[in-house]
């Protein structure tokens, strides 16, 4: 590991390395949900979905801050893939509820467990109070410039 003090000043700055670190761990997120066949949205759906439990397109749209139109779009590929379903809303029969299926569960679970092996290989150099910490402090700012999902059921 290189020592700080070598580094060129622009290399220490937080803004810089927030950037550069985003980056990193955006090709590696995106290269790492590749292996896996899906895309960010796809992946941020599913997620939605489990955590959520079944939901229409319109209330999925709202809690992944996704156009409507997009939705559609990737749900489509979701449902192709047998890892969700659509079903008629049984109080308005226009309505399409959104459920996971079985093979979308096992995805997720398979997924999870990588990304959690993916994490620990990216924040190697860090203890797990570190880790909470760095946690806590990017949360604190994220939060503070993204407003929270209205957690209303629809």
């Amino acid at each position: 590991m290189k020592d700080r003090s070598t580094r060129p000043v622009y290399e220490r700055g937080t803004g810089f390395l927030l950037a550069r670190l985003g980056s990193l761990t955006a090709r590696s997120w995106t290269a790492f949900l590749n292996e896996h066949q899906l895309t960010q949205g796809q992946y941020t759906l599913l997620v939605a979905l489990k955590q959520h439990g079944p939901a229409s397109q319109r209330r999925l749209a709202e809690l992944v801050a996704m156009d409507a139109r997009n939705v559609v779009l990737v749900l489509d590929s979701l449902a192709a893939a047998s890892l969700i379903e659509r079903r008629p809303d049984n109080t308005d029969r226009r309505r399409r509820i959104i459920t996971l299926t079985e093979q979308g569960n096992d995805l997720l679970a398979i997924v999870a467990d990588a990304a959690a092996a993916e994490q620990d290989h990216f924040l190697h150099t860090l203890s797990d109070t570190e880790r909470k910490r760095l946690n806590h402090l990017l949360q604190r700012l994220y939060d503070s410039h993204v407003p929270a999902a209205d957690p209303q059921p629809g």
